[in-house]
């Protein structure tokens, strides 16, 4: 059977074969062979909505179950995926990604963490093997907090990777905030190998997240980030004595409301097309019906076909060139400013908290 884009449904072999051509890059003389890559590494994404409305329906189900908490899903954007299949010293394989698509649980504490990964795993499909990853009790060196289950769901006669990840408050804004900055200064902060080559400006504004993220874990009473240890008070210490500390908070602050959003969403909406111009500071936010799946899968599809891979995209419906765009699912549209805060650089929560450690 032939997708929207003349595809037909294609393997997880010819997947890898395709992410092979990404991976090398776009040369000269084989851009036909390279279009022809993306075309079916869309298709491949489009075959993960299916399960991963599937997990989304046991992740909605446990949200249901606590208050105050916040469900999302999101299909992953192609130029992130074809960033994390061209990563130096790494062997990602396009079929094998496990977050292509991906479901997200904000609740506020720990314990709802503890307790939500435990229904959920009771009811998912995980991995066999590294099913659940706590980088809560394990945090990464970058300062990463959070709790992922791996699933693989089974869906026409295929089985694919569905990440769900599971985190508090205080932690989903440390890691919105880090991709605020990323965006703020042209660098991928999240990036593994990045942070391996990190100097000057950049190395000192790693550390200032990591030593804010040691203080979050402080208050969560979970372990600190590796190579942090000490009192709230050395901490602090330590982040006042970074001379990047307060250029980091300006430049969050000044980003805040920079921003306009050129269209509000529907009431009613609950799938939301998210299109953000740094440069002319425009958020964009299509929204559609959740019966407007296939319609919303096909609006995405349409602006990352214009994207350069220098990063921008021309809408085809404006003249303002876009150079992030994203389709997520959320109950509505103040859950979705909640659970994507870094769509607008409204980090307002990270920055109170931060600021509150200084006074």
């Amino acid at each position: 059977m032939a997708s929207d884009n003349g595809i037909a449904r294609i393997s997880r072999n010819r997947a890898n074969m395709a992410g092979r051509m990404l991976s090398a890059g776009l040369q000269h003389d084989d851009a036909d062979d390279y279009a022809q890559a993306m075309l079916i590494a869309q298709q491949w994404r489009a075959q993960h909505v299916k399960p991963t409305e599937q997990c989304f329906s046991q992740v909605l189900a446990c949200s249901q179950g606590i208050q105050h908490s916040v469900a999302t899903f999101r299909m992953k954007r192609m130029i992130s995926i074809v960033r994390k299949i061209q990563r130096p010293d790494t062997h990602f394989k396009l079929g094998e990604l496990d977050d292509i698509g991906g479901c997200r649980l904000i609740v506020e504490s720990n314990e709802q963490v503890q307790r939500a990964a435990t229904w959920l795993a009771g009811k998912l499909p995980l991995k066999n093997g590294s099913t659940d990853k706590d980088y809560i009790e394990h945090p990464q060196s970058s300062g990463y907090r959070s709790r992922h289950l791996l699933c693989n769901v089974k869906s026409d006669s295929a089985s694919y990777h569905v990440e769900v990840q599971i985190r508090t408050r205080l932690q989903h804004c440390w890691s919105t905030a880090v991709e605020a900055a990323g965006e703020i200064y042209g660098t991928e902060y999240k990036i593994p190998a990045v942070r391996a080559v990190a100097s000057g400006d950049d190395e000192r504004r790693l550390r200032f997240f990591r030593l804010v993220s040691s203080l979050f874990a402080l208050e969560e009473c979970t372990p600190l980030v590796p190579g942090f240890a000490g009192t709230y008070e050395s901490l602090i210490r330590q982040l006042c004595d970074l001379d990047c500390t307060q250029g980091i908070l300006d430049d969050l602050s000044a980003a805040i409301d920079s921003v306009f959003v050129v269209e509000m969403p529907e009431p009613s909406a609950e799938l939301f097309l998210l299109k953000l111009s740094r440069e002319s500071q425009y958020l964009d936010v299509e929204a559609f019906s959740a019966e407007e799946l296939d319609k919303a899968l096909r609006r995405y599809d349409d602006v990352e076909q214009h994207i350069k891979m220098s990063g921008a995209i021309d809408d085809i419906s404006s003249e303002t060139e876009y150079d992030n765009a994203v389709l997520v699912y959320a109950r509505n549209a103040e859950q979705l400013a909640i659970a994507y805060p870094n769509y607008s650089t409204n980090v307002r929560y990270f920055l109170d908290k931060v600021k509150s450690y200084l006074r």
